[in-house]
């Protein structure tokens, strides 16, 4: 692989196509942001090279972004393969189905919490997850070309089925959104900021932490998961009526200590931020 254009010039793909240029990749940029744009363009990113043919165009924009990008009339062209970073899969796949460039969802498990600003660091992609998406047009070439990137992004490369994608993704990383987002609106509709910041430690910090993510791209995870996040959200609001009936019972502690068990094999896995 030589060459790569990365459409949508946000958080993930900047970053994404400065991992690639230090591994010599020639990287085109496009964006409808005149100000992410000038930064790419300043970070080495070739921005008047649409015409020319590369071997992967990465879909970095928004998801709903992408999908009206794979729903238009006016193909995506000049490409050999296409692959997408967006965090929702099965609408996108679908849509890749039929595509007349073979393409590959995506989905590198790398984001950050507050995205409104950030400075640019390529190294966010190392040993970081890539989760990909084999669709009908995915052929062999694809497949290689797509392995390559990643192997340059030093991130590690796995794949799975686009709706086991999204149920999956749907508890792990939408529910803890809304989960954030609700806590924070409980707390603020009941007392003064002030009140709250005197009071609040770590376990409130780590808890409220995904609120500060960008709402239009809660917004779209929602717009193309919404069946998903709903089904799992209502299991969850079941939980929490069974805690309060297990307090009652006097069985509260055996599920808390089987809980505790459970999310420590994780940290055992991930690591674990210390609680203040």
């Amino acid at each position: 692989m030589k060459s790569v254009r990365v459409i949508g010039l946000g958080l993930m793909g900047t970053n994404l196509g400065l991992k690639l240029l230090t591994q010599g990749i020639k990287v085109y940029g496009n964006d409808t942001d005149e100000e992410s744009v000038n930064r790419a363009s300043s970070l080495g990113f070739d921005i008047n090279g649409s015409e020319e043919t590369v071997d992967l165009t990465v879909l970095a924009m928004p998801i709903n972004s992408i999908v009206s990008s794979l729903s238009s009339k006016e193909l995506i062209v000049n490409t050999k393969a296409i692959v997408d970073i967006g965090g929702t899969k099965e609408k996108i796949c679908n849509l890749m189905d039929s595509y007349q460039i073979p393409s590959i969802g995506g989905h590198p498990m790398c984001g950050v919490s507050d995205n409104s600003t950030w400075k640019p660091n390529p190294d966010i992609y190392n040993g970081a997850t890539f989760l990909l998406c084999e669709t009908k047009s995915t052929d062999a070439d694809s497949k290689e070309i797509v392995k390559k990137m990643i192997e340059l992004l030093s991130s590690k490369e796995v794949w799975i089925d686009r709706v086991q994608h999204d149920e999956i993704i749907s508890i792990t990383s939408h529910l803890p959104h809304l989960i954030s987002t609700a806590l924070v609106g409980v707390a603020k509709d009941n007392y003064d900021i002030g009140e709250i910041m005197g009071m609040a430690a770590g376990g409130f910090d780590g808890a409220t932490r995904l609120t500060r993510t960008n709402p239009e791209m809660i917004r779209d995870m929602y717009d193309t998961n919404s069946e998903n996040i709903n089904t799992f959200l209502k299991h969850f609001l079941e939980e929490l009526m069974e805690l309060i009936d297990l307090q009652q019972r006097d069985e509260l502690l055996n599920y808390l200590n089987n809980s505790v068990e459970w999310r420590r094999a994780l940290s055992d896995k991930f690591g674990e931020r210390p609680l203040s």
